[in-house]
């Protein structure tokens, strides 16, 4: 008979791309950034102190702050793993725009973490062993055995395995496949949760998804996806999916309900929703943990020149072309 009942609760952040306040660069006009999803996490925390927080890759790369921050300052605390450790994120997926900025960038990233960044199909070329060292997290919330998987797309490469330096991808669902199984067999976890970044839509210029293979393997109760900045929050295959948007325009929060059994428990019932970024104010305490980088970053960008770091597309105009190698990158970049 079930002696006990318990809520857990599961908030997703995914492909944020360094963007922390609102922009209309690189991305989207509409309200969003980690400075307003703070709030919200916040907020939610209040009530569930408990609750798991996962983000589901490419939080790294993707704005000027990233940009300048890779470029200049890397010998200074990343402003992007400053906020997740202040948020007290549990774990981390490593999305494909994570690595580029090289895997020294990457490496320091993880170093400075708090949390652990998994990624079960990232390995050693050599050992084959997982190069950051982690790929599955076990947590214990309110009594209930969370083991989280950290899976990254599959790299493209024709047929041969994808090798990035020292380290090589493994495809993502034998790797999630092979993973799950050891997971039950070591862990008897309650719940399982794949944190996977790629999605259902095929192939990128750069990665696969295997969303839908990944969803036919046995014993995954939850799949956390990311790379395709869509809003997903259903059931795929008997296993909830959720997938959060991207640039910090939504926070997704997967609520999970459970019945006690003795030692173990059984899953009732799970349940999706979204929270928008316009529903609340930024928080000033993110905004102050990156306020002098994002100063050096508008500094810096009233001096450079966009043909300097980006490519501009040509005209057949003559005047236009001029002007587009003066521009400034201040003159391209929104950041307020």
């Amino acid at each position: 008979m079930a002696n006990d009942h318990v809520q857990l609760t599961i908030l997703q952040t995914s492909d944020i791309h360094g963007h922390v306040r609102s922009t209309s660069h690189w991305g989207t006009d509409d309200t969003h950034g980690m400075a307003r999803l703070s709030s919200l996490i916040k907020k939610i925390r209040q009530n569930d102190p408990d609750l798991l927080l996962l983000d589901t890759g490419d939080m790294l790369k993707g704005s000027p702050l990233t940009y300048h921050y890779a470029k200049y300052n890397d010998h200074m605390p990343n402003p992007m793993i400053s906020i997740m450790n202040h948020l007290e994120y549990d774990c981390a997926a490593i999305g494909e725009y994570d690595f580029d900025y090289g895997l020294p960038f990457l490496s320091r990233a993880v170093g400075r973490s708090f949390f652990p960044w998994l990624a079960a199909n990232v390995v050693h070329k050599t050992t084959k062993e997982p190069y950051f060292g982690f790929p599955y997290t076990v947590k214990t919330v309110n009594g209930v055995k969370v083991a989280i998987l950290g899976i990254s797309a599959t790299r493209k490469n024709g047929e041969e395995p994808f090798v990035f330096k020292d380290i090589l991808f493994e495809d993502a669902y034998v790797a999630a496949k092979r993973w799950v199984g050891f997971i039950h067999e070591t862990e008897s976890p309650d719940l399982v949760v794949v944190n996977y970044h790629g999605g259902f839509n095929g192939a990128s210029s750069r990665s696969i998804d295997q969303g839908e293979a990944i969803c036919s393997i046995d014993g995954i109760d939850i799949l956390l996806t990311g790379r395709e900045h869509e809003k997903i929050s259903e059931i795929k295959n008997g296993k909830f999916v959720m997938q959060s948007g991207g640039y910090g325009e939504v926070l997704g929060e997967v609520k999970v309900s459970l019945s006690g059994f003795g030692s173990s428990f059984k899953i009732e019932a799970i349940e999706g929703l979204f929270h928008s970024a316009r529903e609340t104010e930024p928080d000033a305490e993110i905004e102050k943990l990156i306020h002098f980088q994002e100063l050096e970053t508008i500094n810096w960008s009233l001096r450079e020149k966009v043909p300097d770091h980006f490519k501009a597309a040509k005209s057949k105009d003559q005047t236009v072309n001029d002007w587009l190698k003066k521009m400034r990158l201040k003159d391209y970049i929104d950041f307020f």
